[in-house]
């Protein structure tokens, strides 16, 4: 009866096999046109006892007669119990033996002599104890063979290697995700919960950790009590049994908790090892297990060089694995110029992102303070030089000298209108912005020279030489019949008083002006300013209270009876003559209408001559370059063309009054002190070869 059995087992095998010239099984193995292969089943199963599937294929034709097969079978005792063997499909001496010391199951077959088999399908079942919870492998090892009747090694047999799967658990055992801090003490929770654990009367758990990252410490008792605990080569036991009082996990409940010290410097996890296994009502049951993770917070240290230069956002505490980003933003003064760790360049950009990786970080962002210009003017030009003036760095130590020419002495330095400092030798930090130094020179000694508008009316006297900073008094005593009006400069009043004080701190030109001692007198201190090509501007001071005037004017030498133009009615001090001939003299009287029968007599002329003679209206513009505009306390001037002979000019305001006036021999460029003018829009004016050329700038 068996061999007929036998006879159909091959009889199908056989017919199968000429189907088809290759199988696919169930664990994704192909085999090949007569390609001998011994396989071990895939399976899925539930903890405990089950039979597992060994088949020979194409041991036929030249590879077929088999009579010997010695197979070497490594397993894991932690997972699988080998039982024996049986349901052997072809009949012979079967012998099956488990090596506990190299976790080894070894079977041989030998056929009776002189017989051999053709095989192709189930060769025998293998009876083991599935204990779960893991996937279990079992791994042909080397030495493994199968021989022929005439005892000849069958040559490229193929071992494939089979796996037992856990079927879908009925609960699970896990351990928590933990963080954690360098050298803390932490504890991880062993929990329960599943609806197959309603009678859970024993438990074994193996758990594995790096003893690189962690240090055991011990345990603390949660549900279950009177645990046995061991840790031996990084390995952790537990092992737990009450078979008179189970418990129900079927609801989340803790076991244990492990506690643990953090020495390492990355994550880390505790797993769960093959031979942790829940026993329900004394019954191994399919249980999942979940690892445990730990996750310490690792430091990344952030450091400014210079430490007062930046501020940096992103240092702290991350766990590895994080993206870290990192943002120096320097302060003012300073520009950021990289990022260092260990002394090494990492990045260039001032935002630095980078994937945390173990250990601790210390990076540093790396400022240099910026660069500002250190500009420096001598008041008067004539006065002295100085030294000390380029770029420094914002915070560097700077020097600045002024050396005064022969007749002045040093005064004192000034920022803006602020003095900085008295003495001639002056040291400082350089601010963050460009700066403007003047060095203020005085000089030794200053003249003082007085007049009157009429040597008839009156005397003046005060005039000398005198040192800088003094005060000096210069006096107007009227002739009888005569009253002084006023002390005028260039056109400007400069006090009603006949005795005038004052502190001296440049040459000064006074003209004291006396008039009739009438009820009514004609104006004095006549002046023309703002002379132009064209136009210019007329002014006058009343001797008296009087508030209108007449105003004769024209060229010079005209007849003051029959000639002249007149301009009546002016309730102004100053009127504007327009359409001038250039280069041409003037002449201009002025008589106060003190009231509708009451007229003063004409004044004193004052003669004047419109800006230049000879002026070409050529427009070359593009000859001359002023800078920088809007100016500080500087403007420059450059000569882009070929010019001869002296250089005039002079710095106007919107109102015509001149403000600066001088002359040069033409060099390549000219620098023109704007210190003494206030904010405002000026006119530049400029004399070079009998031509005129006009710009306009700001003054900050």
């Amino acid at each position: 009866m068996i061999s007929i059995k036998r006879s159909i087992y091959f009889l199908v095998a056989f017919l199968l096999f000429t189907v088809s010239s290759s199988f696919i099984f169930a664990n994704g193995f192909t085999t090949a046109d007569n390609e001998p292969t011994i396989l071990i089943h895939d399976t899925v199963a539930a903890p405990g006892e089950l039979l597992l599937q060994i088949d020979a294929l194409d041991f036929v034709g030249d590879n077929g007669q088999v009579a010997a097969i010695t197979l070497r079978i490594e397993i894991d005792t932690n997972l699988i119990e080998f039982k024996g063997i049986q349901n052997m499909s072809i009949p012979g001496s079967w012998l099956a033996n488990y090596n506990i010391f190299q976790n080894e199951i070894t079977i041989t077959f030998t056929a009776p002599y002189p017989n051999g088999y053709d095989i192709n399908g189930k060769l025998l079942d293998l009876k083991l104890n599935y204990f779960g919870g893991f996937p279990a492998d079992l791994h042909f090892k080397g030495n493994c063979d199968v021989s022929n009747s005439f005892l000849q090694e069958i040559e490229g047999v193929v071992y494939v290697d089979g796996t037992i799967n856990q079927l879908t658990a009925v609960g699970t055992i896990k351990q928590d995700t933990v963080t954690t801090w360098l050298d803390e003490t932490f504890q991880m929770p062993i929990m329960a919960e599943g609806e197959g654990y309603d009678v859970v009367n024993k438990i074994n758990l193996r758990l594995e950790y790096d003893t690189l990252q962690l240090e055991y410490i011990g345990y603390n008792e949660s549900v279950l009590t009177e645990v046995i605990i061991g840790d031996t080569n990084e390995i952790i036991t537990i092992d737990w049994q009450d078979s008179d009082n189970p418990l129900n996990f079927t609801g989340l409940d803790t076991l244990l908790y492990l506690d643990f010290k953090f020495i390492g410097d990355t994550n880390t996890d505790i797993y769960f090892l093959p031979g942790s296994r829940v026993y329900n009502n004394s019954i191994i049951v399919a249980t999942d297990f979940v690892d445990g993770y730990v996750k310490p917070n690792m430091l990344v240290d952030v450091l400014n060089n210079p430490d007062t230069a930046g501020i940096i956002l992103g240092g702290g505490y991350y766990f590895p694995g994080d993206n870290v980003i990192l943002t120096a933003i320097p302060e003012d003064g300073f520009h950021f110029i990289n990022w260092t760790k260990n002394e090494i360049v990492v990045s260039t950009d001032s935002i630095y992102s980078f994937v945390k990786q173990s250990g601790y970080d210390t990076l540093t962002a790396n400022y240099e303070p910026n660069s500002y210009n250190l500009i420096l003017y001598s008041m008067p030009v004539e006065g002295g030089v100085t030294l000390g003036a380029g770029y420094y760095q914002y915070g560097e130590e700077a020097t600045v000298t002024a050396i005064p020419n022969t007749d002045y002495s040093f005064g004192h330095w000034k920022f803006g209108d602020e003095i900085v400092s008295l003495d001639s030798i002056y040291t400082f930090g350089m601010p963050m912005y460009n700066t403007e130094l003047v060095a203020v020179f005085l000089p030794d000694s200053l003249s003082v020279t007085t007049d009157v508008n009429n040597q008839e009316y009156g005397t003046a006297e005060g005039d000398g030489v005198y040192e800088y900073g003094a005060t000096v008094t210069v006096i107007a005593s009227p002739f009888d019949g005569f009253k002084f009006v006023v002390w005028t400069e260039q056109g400007q009043s400069v006090s009603l008083n006949e005795e005038y004080s004052f502190t001296i701190s440049a040459d000064r030109d006074l003209i004291a002006n006396f008039q009739y001692n009438s009820e009514c007198s004609a104006p004095v201190g006549l002046f023309a300013d703002s002379v132009f090509e064209t136009t210019a501007t007329l002014y006058w001071v009343p001797s008296g209270n009087d508030t209108e005037w007449n105003l004769l004017w024209g060229e010079t030498g005209f007849d003051t009876i029959s000639g002249g133009i007149l301009v009546e009615g002016l309730t102004e001090t100053k009127y504007i003559l327009e359409n001038l001939d250039p280069g041409t003299g003037y002449d201009f009287y002025v008589k106060a209408v003190c009231t509708d029968e009451l007229n003063s007599s004409w004044s004193n002329t004052f003669t004047f001559t419109t800006w230049f003679v000879g002026i070409n209206a050529l427009n070359i513009e593009d000859k001359i370059k002023i800078f920088p505009n809007p100016a500080t306390s500087e403007l420059k001037l450059v000569f882009n063309g070929d010019y001869s002979g002296n250089v005039s000019y002079r710095v106007i305001n919107t109102l015509g009054v001149v403000q600066i006036e001088n002359s040069f021999t033409k060099s390549d460029n000219l620098s023109i002190n704007l210190n003494g003018l206030t904010s405002g829009i000026y006119i530049l004016q400029i004399l070079v070869d009998n031509t005129m050329i006009t710009k306009v700038f700001l003054k900050n």
